[in-house]
């Protein structure tokens, strides 16, 4: 209840007074503090990320103008004075090894003739579109088998063909194959098999072609725990390394691309992919990148 006003208490009031202008002085500059808060974030505003989702048609294209792959190396990446970025660095392993080790930074025209052959991981080259130079042949559910097999490509006039038939319709430089867990249904022996038939197709195909093998990526720890889980990361590895050993057999490249979307346990982050465990948002699809940009090849190798 308000009190009323006492004659008596005129010194209290002036107190009183003097208690509220310093109210409104420190309110009016918490005040200016906020708008100038709004002005700085105006400003120097933080870059949007858009929210991981897994790769559909309808996954979210607005991002995908405003997401291009930076031509430029990031600041850590940077390769130092007198480095070039045209031309590709010797970056193979050791003799008689065949993954490709950490080299220079590759400028973009790298990738005006490559393929990027596989599944609805590649598939999402195009829906983010990372790489708008490089080709992209995928399909959402292939596998080893299917890549003969899945009428997925859609021709000039129209018709469809499975992607190892449209895959010779083209001129590449490099090929860059990745498949990901529809592939683990088989057993070792059997997954070795067909994937070597791939690998034969596509070298007969292109033989003057750099051929890129890309290990299977990684799974989330959630994605692990769930029944129908195709593969957990133990068995992804255990893959990876029939994948190492075939393109040593094949004398093609092989990049360990799960290394860079592996956490301290082995795992693709759950924060990388909460909806499903396998597929992974647009920076994600950059952390891919950066890594094939300072992980290639010359074609005299």
């Amino acid at each position: 209840m308000k009190k009323q006003r006492n004659p008596a208490y005129q010194p209290k009031r002036r107190r009183n007074s003097g208690l509220r202008s310093f109210f409104v002085t420190l309110l009016g500059s918490a005040a200016i503090a906020v708008l100038g808060a709004g002005v700085w974030q105006l400003l120097d505003p933080v870059e949007y990320q858009p929210p991981l989702a897994p790769l559909t048609s309808s996954t979210v294209a607005a991002t995908s103008q405003s997401e291009k792959t930076p031509d430029a190396p990031p600041e850590e990446a940077s390769s130092g004075e007198g480095s070039s970025q045209e031309d590709p660095p010797e970056s193979k392993g050791d003799a008689g090894d065949p993954e490709v080790g950490e080299g220079e930074w590759l400028s973009s025209s790298y990738f005006d003739d490559a393929l990027f052959v596989g599944d609805s991981i590649t598939e999402g080259i195009k829906l983010y579109d990372v790489m708008n130079n490089a080709t992209v042949l995928a399909s959402t559910g292939v596998n080893l088998d299917s890549l003969y097999t899945k009428n997925a490509i859609t021709l000039a006039d129209g018709s469809k063909v499975p992607i190892l038939e449209a895959s010779k319709n083209y001129s590449p430089g490099k090929i860059y194959l990745m498949m990901g867990v529809n592939s683990l249904l088989s057993d070792e022996e059997s997954f070795r098999a067909s994937y070597a038939r791939v690998v034969d197709t596509l070298v007969s195909q292109h033989p003057d072609a750099l051929l890129y093998i890309q290990s299977i990526l990684p799974v989330t720890a959630d994605y692990e725990k769930r029944a129908n889980a195709v593969a957990d990361n133990a068995k992804i590895d255990r893959y990876n390394g029939i994948l190492k050993e075939l393109a040593a057999e094949k004398g093609v490249l092989y990049l360990n691309v799960a290394e860079e979307f592996k956490d301290a346990d082995g795992c693709l982050p759950n924060s990388a992919s909460p909806k499903d465990g396998i597929h992974f948002g647009s920076s994600w699809y950059r952390k891919w990148f950066d890594y094939l940009r300072t992980h290639g090849a010359s074609p005299t190798q």
